[in-house]
This record gives C-alpha cells, sequence and structure tokens, in this order.
C-alpha cells in the first residue's frame, strides 16, 4: 500500500512549514523549476518566488492551481501539515462576534 500523502509530506518539508515551502517542496519534489512553473501556470517566476518565500499570501486560486498543476489537493497549500492555525486577527474577530451573538 502506498503512502499517505501526509506521510510523504512530512519527509519532504519540516513541520510547521509556510504555504509557501510546502509549494517549494512540492515543485522540487516534481523537478520543476519556477520557469517551468510559469509555463506551466502562466504566473510569473518572480511571483512564484515571491510565494515560496512567502512574500505574496498563498490565496485560493493560488492554491488551486498549484494543485492542478502539482496533482495535489489545495487543501496542502491551504493548510500546510494539516493544521489550521488562527491569527490573532481571526481571534479578535471570534471576540467581537460573541458579543453580537449573546446580545443578538
Amino acid at each position: 500500500m502506498g503512502k499517505r500523502m501526509m506521510d510523504v509530506l512530512d519527509e519532504l518539508v519540516p513541520e510547521g512549514a509556510t504555504p509557501g515551502e510546502m509549494l517549494r517542496a512540492l515543485r522540487k519534489r516534481e523537478g520543476l523549476t519556477l520557469e517551468d512553473m510559469e509555463q506551466i501556470t502562466g504566473i510569473r517566476d518572480n511571483n512564484l518566488s515571491a510565494i515560496e518565500n512567502d512574500r505574496i499570501e498563498m490565496s485560493q486560486h493560488y492554491a488551486e492551481m498549484f494543485a492542478a498543476a502539482l496533482d495535489v489537493h489545495p487543501m496542502i497549500f491551504l493548510y500546510p501539515n494539516g493544521k489550521f492555525e488562527k491569527t490573532s486577527e481571526l481571534k479578535k474577530i471570534e471576540k467581537r462576534a460573541a458579543k453580537f451573538r449573546r446580545h443578538g
């Protein structure tokens, strides 16, 4: 039986990997250069580099494009290592929303 995708990713990418690090690891696993990815996705190689270095945020749109190019599920990029970590901004929104729900 083949390895689970998360087992393979654990071998390729350190725990706590960012979306960009996940993209780079999977791209390299496939033996693709940034220029190859530009040809496949239509995203300029300088922007691909910025995404891999987390200078441009991994959006759902990008995740879907990279998933199609690398034959993986987009969740790999949106939630690397299968984890969802709430940002401080999301935690603040939850607190504000809770006040509205209680006083609805």
